[in-house]
């Protein structure tokens, strides 16, 4: 797991707990304000400006070679 998603459950989590410890109204602004967070983490995850992985496979210790002989 991703250590932003850790980060955003805990922060999440610290967020819920300081909630229920004032009241209820605060426990109630505590989920709208994580469900809109989780929701704005998920759209901003799934928006693909990530660009492409430039590596698609793991090269063998032979492809490694054969290719430094080809280029010396």
């Amino acid at each position: 797991m991703r250590l932003s998603a850790i980060l955003l459950l805990v922060s999440l989590a610290g967020i819920m707990g300081g909630a229920a410890l004032i009241g209820l109204w605060a426990l109630g602004l505590g989920i709208v304000v994580d469900s809109v967070a989780v929701g704005v983490y998920a759209l901003l995850r799934d928006a693909g400006d990530r660009p492409e992985p430039s590596v698609h496979g793991i090269p063998t210790l032979q492809q490694v070679l054969e290719r430094a002989r080809d280029a010396s």
